[in-house]
């Protein structure tokens, strides 16, 4: 026991003592994952105003009297762009010079004032690229709705009782249609984004310490001399395991810590702006707690196999990283799932950890799904610290 704490505690030194060492695993990541969801969302949020502020570039053919006064009146930005034939206008809307081609029949108006039971019924044409920002939101404003209330005003003319054609409304008078729990919906949102973040942080994190645990000291020459000691060779794994899982799940407390308080800054608005809020009760941080040491457990398991393989800590960065790539992609797996997770899903390394995180902030997992999951967790994470242990024994496999 005495071993394992001196292992322990040696490398625990070696990265607590080291100011540089403490910035980059303990700060650095949370303002790059800080930084870069506000940037993102920055700049979607610019993109959506530059759309909605564009001024419409329209092409008009056979519109009748009144129409653009009307469509002027309803608030719209748009210029009317002039074209001689349907190839200019096609040519135009697959270049982006305009966004939208409304084509009315001839002699629209009188199809309208004349029309009788049986006539056909006028059709107007619209036109658009939704392969453009612009062309796509002219459509959805224009197309979608003012056309429709244009619809709506030429029948209120046709029609003395309009109410009486009025069947029913849809949400006219609800303002309270909305109804959520927004502790839920605030875990639900965190819940797509924290597999995500733990996976990469963490992993990427511990990745580089465990590396330079093992292979690294090999290529210095310290592991011969750290192996004929007289602290058994279990003991000198056990405590490189252990601590680089105590600076794993520090790290990822401090990166759920921090997604939690800046949340709303990285989605740029307060809590109250975006109608969510995240409560959690003691038994979710005490199973977030306990799952987030049992995934630091496994993926400092995961890192110090690898790197028992490896001479320099070149080839194990090189062994480890296919192995980072498989737990980036089962860790943001979740972000794209919907419905209720089969049973079996929560027997999947990795996968079912992700799976947990999202239940548990979002209130939906089982007792049983969450015993079954850090099972598996602590079970794979100690198969590997004994083939770790026997890999310590082996003299090929340590040779330097």
């Amino acid at each position: 026991m005495s071993g394992i704490r001196q292992i322990c505690g040696k490398e625990l030194a070696r990265v607590f003592y080291d100011k540089k060492m403490l910035f980059s695993v303990f700060v650095l990541p949370v303002v790059i994952m800080i930084a870069v969801m506000s940037l993102v969302n920055t700049l979607g949020r610019k993109q959506e105003e530059d759309v909605e502020s564009h001024r419409a570039v329209l092409c008009l053919e056979n519109a009748p009297d009144g129409f653009e006064e009307l469509l002027k009146s309803s608030g719209i930005s748009y210029t009317i762009k002039p074209f001689s034939d349907e190839g200019e206008v096609q040519t135009m809307l697959l270049e982006g010079e305009a966004d939208l081609w409304i084509a009315f029949p001839e002699a629209f108006a009188q199809m309208v004032q004349e029309y009788r039971q049986g006539d056909a019924v006028p059709q107007i044409k619209t036109y658009y690229n939704p392969s453009e920002d612009y062309s796509r939101e002219a459509y959805n404003t224009i197309s979608t709705g003012f056309l429709e209330l244009y619809r709506q005003r030429l029948l209120a003319e046709r029609v003395d009782d309009m109410a009486g054609l009025t069947v029913f409304t849809v949400n006219s008078d609800n303002p309270e249609m909305m109804i959520q729990d927004d502790a839920k919906a605030g875990g639900k949102l965190m819940g797509m984004m924290l597999p995500y973040f733990v996976t990469i942080l963490l992993f990427a994190g511990a990745m580089g310490i465990g590396t330079d645990m093992v292979a690294g000291e090999k290529e210095r020459g310290t592991m011969a001399s750290l192996l004929v000691s007289p602290i058994p060779r279990s003991a000198i794994v056990l405590g490189k395991v252990f601590a680089l899982m105590i600076i794993s799940g520090i790290s990822s407390v401090i990166y759920v810590a921090a997604m939690v308080v800046f949340m709303p800054q990285m989605l740029g608005g307060s809590s109250e702006e975006l109608g969510i809020s995240l409560v959690l009760s003691p038994s979710q941080i005490g199973m977030l707690a306990a799952l987030l040491v049992a995934i630091a457990f496994l993926y400092s398991a995961i890192i110090v196999l690898v790197s028992v393989f490896a001479k320099t800590v070149k080839e194990a960065g090189s062994y480890i990283t296919p192995v980072y790539m498989l737990v980036l992609v089962l860790g943001i797996t979740t972000m794209f799932t919907n419905g209720t997770p089969k049973e079996w899903y929560y027997i999947i390394p990795i996968y079912n950890t992700s799976l947990a995180l999202q239940g548990i902030l979002t209130q939906e997992v089982t007792g049983g799904q969450f015993i079954l999951t850090l099972g598996v967790t602590l079970v794979l994470g100690a198969a590997m610290v004994i083939g770790i242990a026997k890999a310590f024994e082996s003299e090929k496999v340590m040779a330097i």
